[in-house]
């Protein structure tokens, strides 16, 4: 009862600790929670409000652009003949007029052939243009094409707006295209007058999400900033707060009129939360000083009992920290000492499994080792060494030169430096080299050719795959043949996935002996690496997946082809 009592002294003073901690820490989230809701949506109304005054003063000049046009068409073009040495005169007062604002005022054909243009520099291949084939299919509408650069007095942005007409030239009726260039001056002026920074900013795009202004057009054109948001107001309808680059920003747009533009307005969140973040700090200062006054009083209290707690803490933080010699001090009282003790007794079987498992990871590594030397069999090599030896007191000395290098070359890519995964390339001149040796022992008994697609000899593959089914080829395949023989190797991709045939013209296989190779622990011979087609396709699917691995078609009298499938996997640098 008098170690109940203790711990129930112990017990009360902490929970009533925890609780003013709890009840502080819920305060200061339920505040930053409001306050950060309410900064939003103030920030929202305002980016709202000042994407509402933007889109008004620049649908107003749009509706000025289009009242002009529809002037020169309605109360000009369609009311006058195109003959009458009136007509151009009036256009060019017209021009005169609002030269402050329009750059050309220009007459095309049905055909693209430029009848009127105020300006001497007569823009060819209109038809090619998007805004004169929109204006001849859309005979209602008028269209605003993309902005251009052009050069008057000083270099400036024009936008062309056009409209389908129709206008009499020696009493006959024709059909074309009237097309107005004005300047982006006074959209950009509008624009401008938002007080554009780098964290609070607006722009314009077009239909195709291309930008028509924006306050650093310069340095985006110079290749010196990067619109980041551009890509993300396609998914916007209206409006969104996303994240780019650690940062989240409210973005607004408005589809302006029948133009297909949007005005976007982009607001840093982080930069306004930021300039608040004042009042966050007084207000968790308050609240943690409150808490702390609370709080020390009970640490008061709770001295005499935390002191074995804190030291049972230190010695925690130490084994966490790797140093898993280290002992808690057994002293203390009531539950405290017993919380010491199997803390060392779970310290002691934790070291000792942990010295088990370094002892079974080492013992893995060994038998690793094991599996990689034991997956060349001796007799491939004491066949090879004895066709070089047999070479060599042949005088077949270049041959048994070649011999030897394919061989290093061979067992070089075959341990691979202890790699199971390599690039198909070194697959690829692994199998290559192993067909070259047998080639030179069976005395050019066959033909090879390996096709693959370079970009695809980049990609990663198990290693030895294409070994097993080459010996399937030569050993089987082969085998009881009175004339060449022919194996090859095509690399190829087909639905994102890599294929790799091995096709040979051997005397092929019944379905009864493909599923002997495949679901039996079979090896090519004892001539081959000892690899079986089986164990390989187990392989690559415990890679890869269930979808990959090896299958078989053959034809008796016809030939074999054996299919591996792979997926298109690239080396990461772990920088």
């Amino acid at each position: 009862m008098r170690k109940r009592r203790v711990s129930v002294r112990i017990l009360l003073p902490l929970i009533m600790s925890i609780s003013i901690a709890v009840c502080i820490l819920t305060c200061m989230l339920l505040f930053s929670h409001y306050l950060s809701v309410f900064i939003v949506d103030s920030a929202e109304k305002e980016v709202k409000k000042q994407k509402e005054a933007l889109a008004q003063g620049i649908e107003q000049e749009i509706e000025d652009i289009s009242d002009l046009i529809n002037t020169i068409y309605y109360q000009n073009i369609k009311i006058n003949d195109f003959s009458d040495e009136e007509f151009s005169k009036l256009l060019c007062n017209i021009f005169n007029d609002n030269s402050d604002r329009v750059y050309s005022i220009s007459i095309y054909d049905i055909d693209g052939n430029c009848i009127f243009n105020t300006r001497k520099d007569n823009e060819k291949n209109v038809v090619n243009k998007v805004w004169f084939n929109n204006s001849v299919e859309n005979i209602e509408s008028i269209q605003f094409g993309d902005d251009e650069l052009v050069c008057n007095t000083s270099v400036k942005r024009v936008i062309p707006v056009s409209k389908y007409i129709e206008y009499a030239r020696s009493n006959r009726m024709n059909q074309g295209v009237l097309c107005v260039t004005f300047y982006t001056d006074y959209i950009e002026q509008i624009l401008n007058n938002y007080g554009s920074t780098l964290n609070e900013y607006c722009y314009l795009v077009d239909a195709n999400n291309e930008l028509l202004y924006h306050p650093y057009m310069r340095a985006i054109e110079s290749d010196l900033y990067e619109e980041k948001t551009l890509e993300k107001v396609q998914n916007i309808e209206k409006n969104n707060i996303v994240r780019n680059e650690g940062t989240n920003w409210i973005i607004y747009k408005q589809q302006l009129g029948y133009t297909g533009w949007n005005v976007v307005v982009v607001n840093s969140l982080s930069y306004i939360k930021n300039d608040n973040l004042n009042i966050y700090y007084v207000v968790w200062l308050i609240l943690l000083i409150i808490g702390a006054v609370l709080i020390t009083l009970d640490v008061v209290l709770l001295k005499n009992f935390t002191d074995p707690i804190y030291k049972l803490l230190r010695t925690m933080e130490s084994f966490g920290r790797g140093n898993y010699e280290i002992k808690a001090d057994e002293n203390g009282i009531g539950e405290l000492k017993v919380l010491s003790e199997q803390f060392n007794v779970m310290a002691e079987k934790l070291q000792k499994q942990m010295d088990e498992i370094r002892r079974n990871e080492h013992e893995k590594r060994k038998m690793e080792k094991k599996l990689l030397q034991s997956q060349i069999n001796p007799h491939f090599l004491y066949n090879t060494l004895d066709s070089i030896i047999w070479m060599i007191q042949s005088g077949e000395y270049c041959g048994a030169e070649q011999m030897v290098s394919l061989l290093a070359k061979f067992f070089r890519i075959s341990l691979s430096q202890g790699k199971d995964i390599i690039p198909l390339k070194k697959e690829l001149e692994h199998a290559t080299s192993y067909l070259a040796i047998q080639n030179i022992r069976f005395k050019d008994k066959f033909e090879f050719h390996v096709h693959a697609d370079s970009e695809l000899t980049k990609y990663l593959c198990p290693k030895l795959i294409i070994q097993p089914l080459l010996e399937n080829a030569i050993y089987h395949g082969m085998e009881g043949m009175y004339d060449d023989g022919e194996i090859d190797i095509n690399v190829y991709e087909k639905d994102g996935i890599i294929n790799i045939d091995v096709v040979d013209n051997g005397l092929g296989m019944t379905e009864d002996k493909i599923d002997y190779i495949m679901h039996n622990k079979v090896v090519s011979s004892k001539r081959g690496s000892g690899i079986g087609v089986r164990n390989v396709n187990e392989r690559i699917r415990l890679i890869y997946g269930e979808q990959y691995g090896i299958s078989m078609i053959s034809e008796l009298d016809e030939g074999t082809t054996a299919k591996i499938m792979i997926p298109m996997l690239e080396e990461v640098d772990d920088k």
